[in-house]
């Protein structure tokens, strides 16, 4: 009877440390808790859910990409200055949509469609996939609508200033080609510097 009692005593003392420990250990165990992952409002939803330095991580990839676009850019320039409105200069920034094979800088996307996106299969009206937009969305600040951000706004100028150098192209009009795109470079500057990157001249883009 002796030893019955003591084991229910025993018993009973381990109860109540496990009651003891799990009320201690509920607050901290809370507290620990993953934070949620949620749009953080950047503009767009490739930055959601991220840390602050995987943020800085897929800027920085963004960055690479325009710069590749922007050397392709100059390489228009150039061959618009000598006089040549068509060709792999036109060809390399104006392609419209993805290509399936590498162009001759071994680039398997568009200078245009990669900078301004490309449209969408369904909509065309609706542009996708462009690092342009993206790289300007990431300055815009957490909780603002990224339109309002002047990353994005330069973006918007300067998307608008593309088009008109490949339209003067097809007219075989040297002058207003040259025209275009120096109103579209003067447009990229603006850009470029809004999203942290150096000048057109800088020789990051040869």
């Amino acid at each position: 009877m002796r030893l019955a009692l003591l084991l229910l005593a025993a018993t009973t003392q381990a109860l109540r440390l496990t009651t003891r420990r799990s009320v201690i250990a509920a607050p901290a165990a809370a507290a620990v808790a993953a934070p949620a992952l949620a749009f953080d409002g950047q503009g767009s939803s490739a930055y959601a859910g991220r840390t602050p330095q995987s943020k800085l991580e897929l800027r920085k990839s963004y960055q690479e990409r325009v710069a590749a676009d922007v050397r392709d850019f100059k390489n228009l320039g150039a061959a618009i200055k000598a006089g040549e409105l068509d060709g792999d200069a036109f060809f390399f920034f104006f392609t419209p949509q993805p290509r399936s094979k590498p162009d001759g800088a071994g680039r398997t996307y568009a200078a245009l469609a990669d900078l301004v996106g490309h449209p969408n299969d369904n909509n065309p009206k609706v542009l996708e996939g462009g690092c342009g937009y993206l790289l300007a969305a990431s300055f815009a600040k957490a909780g603002k609508p990224p339109d309002n951000a002047p990353a994005v706004k330069a973006y918007a100028s300067l998307a608008k200033t593309l088009d008109p150098i490949r339209a003067a192209a097809k007219k075989k009009a040297p002058d207003a080609t040259a025209k275009a795109y120096d109103a579209a470079s003067a447009a990229l500057g603006d850009y470029l510097a809004e999203v942290e990157l150096p000048g057109i001249a800088d020789p990051r883009y040869k």
